[in-house]
């Protein structure tokens, strides 16, 4: 284990942003745990990277199991001195469609999980350490069939300005990665039929100054970024990587 190796957690890494964020971090040398609900099997990280990695399954709106997860990654990669709070769900339903059950467990997992990622990892922590919180433009533009889900991204957003001027004093910097609409495999979790969603992607990307979509492998870099000692005077700010869609 080199000097310069760090222990990186990282909620949701099973695939799409997450898992980019992961492989980003194994390929700069650190050392990374993932808390999932389920993992991919074969799990490709951990026989890539069997001397880095550790794998817990559990689900991040049950505190047990986060509590559960940083006493077992620490004991077996040390100290934490990156935290990604990743894991999220998103279900489009119009207000019309959310029932109590899909309501709570949007709530559950994207405000209550990130909330309890954070405070059950202090005790942990090394000095210096940084936290991110992944939110969305979602959190600052209307969200149509997304109203749950960009309600809960706004909570993180706000979180993120809480927990930065808390945990500021402790010398640990708390911001937020904003994505736009990214090319990963949630998309396909939707509901829509294929020519559906082919016509909401081709609308968004005639509305991206950039026109296309976003790759999970940008927003890993601009985590990587942010958690940098290159962002070292950065704390409770939102960095929207989002081709520009909620900036023009």
């Amino acid at each position: 284990m080199s000097k310069t190796s760090k222990h990186i957690v990282i909620t949701g890494g099973n695939s799409g942003i997450g898992y980019a964020i992961a492989e980003y971090y194994f390929q700069q040398g650190h050392r990374v745990s993932i808390l999932s609900r389920q993992f991919r099997q074969p799990n490709i990280l951990q026989i890539k990277y069997p001397d880095s990695y550790f794998g817990f399954e559990g689900n991040v709106a049950s505190v047990k199991d986060i509590e559960s997860f940083y006493r077992d990654c620490t004991s077996k990669q040390g100290k934490l001195d990156v935290i990604v709070a990743n894991a999220g769900v998103a279900t489009a339903e119009a207000i019309s469609e959310v029932t109590e059950e899909s309501f709570q467990n949007t709530f559950d997992t994207n405000v209550k999980g990130v909330f309890f990622t954070v405070q059950k990892s202090l005790p942990y922590l090394n000095s210096d350490a940084a936290i991110t919180l992944i939110s969305s433009i979602q959190a600052s533009r209307g969200a149509g069939v997304w109203a749950a889900y960009g309600a809960t991204k706004a909570a993180v957003r706000s979180l993120t300005r809480s927990f930065a001027a808390e945990l500021g004093k402790q010398n640990i910097r708390v911001n937020c990665i904003s994505p736009g609409v990214t090319d990963t495999p949630i998309l396909q979790k939707f509901g829509f039929d294929d020519s559906t969603l082919t016509d909401i992607l081709d609308q968004v990307k005639i509305a991206t100054p950039l026109e296309r979509l976003g790759e999970p492998e940008e927003i890993a870099r601009a985590v990587a970024f942010i958690n940098s000692a290159d962002a070292s005077f950065i704390t409770g700010a939102d960095l929207q990587v989002d081709g520009g869609l909620a900036q023009i």
